[in-house]
């Protein structure tokens, strides 16, 4: 990675100083097209993005990006890998259209379990590519993709995206960490991940520090459940002590906020104990094929906006203060955002 580099965010268009974030929504994903289920067949290649697509994002995604703006939000990082990604330099498009920094990950995603999602058979349950390629194959493509650019164009990744979900992950997934961590080593980028279950947080962390990763430079991901179960808390807890970050997602308040208060009472346990600057926060609103033709899916709308709109004012209610808000929300991510060689 160029050395010029260091200390900036790579975003869809061009490196940015971290100031210019303002707060950042650490988990969302504008476009991940993962399933074709006209021809019932897995997306295996990213192509130029569609005037109808286009049309639909620019019409109901860019103008909630762009409300963010209102409430200290100008930056965002699109968590979906390669090959579910829109076309980089539509991401350029929106940016400016939302006057919102993308930041985009390169990486590969986790291996999902049959008959769940989109996957109706064992080829379909991780990109092939992933399962036919070596640790340096995969760890190549990554690199490429940060440091020269995506699909041949100028616009670079400038985070690596891992995922597995079960506590033990799978052969496939092993050489997928392996290679991430090996192009985060490279390039001084930070790591998110996919973590939905209790327990997966120590595999995934333990390859990686096996890999020789700063681990200042990992975050593990959806981990609202984590920190909510106080036994899996304190083991977060011994792993922020060696500088890991934990990104809480899915913040659905509903019709019931009061299921959030122990998130909220762990965040004050966390800030208590002295580990506040390793929390950060995410939606994970997206536009997606992951369960039927491609839409808006997950939380519920304004996409991108239901943070200020919904969350964050639900979690003031509970107690969350404003210096663990501006903490999460801002102070953070710049800290964790910018490459560090």
């Amino acid at each position: 990675m160029d050395s010029s580099l260091n200390g900036k965010v790579i975003t869809a268009r061009g490196p940015v100083e971290p100031e210019v974030l303002g707060r950042v929504l650490m988990h969302e994903h504008l476009h991940s097209d993962i399933y074709d289920w006209e021809k019932q067949e897995l997306v295996l290649t990213e192509k130029p993005i569609s005037a109808a697509r286009r049309e639909l994002l620019m019409t109901e995604a860019a103008p909630f990006l762009k409300q963010c703006n209102e409430h200290g939000c100008f930056a965002y990082v699109e968590t979906t890998p390669p090959p579910w990604r829109a076309w980089p330099e539509f991401y350029a498009e929106v940016s400016a259209a939302a006057n919102m920094h993308i930041i985009l990950c390169t990486g590969f995603y986790r291996e999902v379990e049959q008959g769940t999602y989109w996957v109706k058979t064992p080829e379909d349950a991780i990109w092939p590519f992933v399962r036919n390629s070596s640790v340096d194959e995969l760890a190549d493509y990554c690199l490429t993709e940060l440091v020269e650019g995506i699909n041949g164009t100028k616009v670079r990744a400038g985070a690596v995206k891992l995922g597995t979900s079960a506590p033990e992950m799978t052969e496939a997934e092993k050489k997928a960490f392996r290679a991430g961590a090996r192009a985060q080593k490279a390039t001084g980028v930070h790591l998110t991940t996919h973590c939905t279950r209790l327990g997966a947080e120590s595999s995934q962390l333990q390859i990686l520090d096996d890999e020789g990763v700063d681990l200042s430079r990992v975050v593990i991901g959806h981990t609202a459940g984590h920190l909510m179960d106080p036994d899996c808390r304190k083991v977060c807890l011994e792993w922020m002590k060696r500088g890991v970050n934990f990104l809480p997602t899915n913040l659905v308040i509903g019709d019931n906020p009061e299921r959030w208060r122990p998130l909220v009472e762990a965040i004050h346990e966390i800030f208590d104990a002295g580990f506040g600057e390793h929390l950060v926060l995410g939606l994970d609103c997206a536009f997606a094929s992951e369960r039927d033709s491609f839409k808006y899916c997950i939380v519920p709308p304004p996409p991108y906006l239901y943070m200020f709109t919904h969350t964050l004012p639900a979690f003031r209610q509970l107690g969350l203060t404003a210096s663990e808000e501006e903490a999460i929300m801002a102070e953070n991510p710049k800290r964790i955002l910018p490459v560090r060689t």
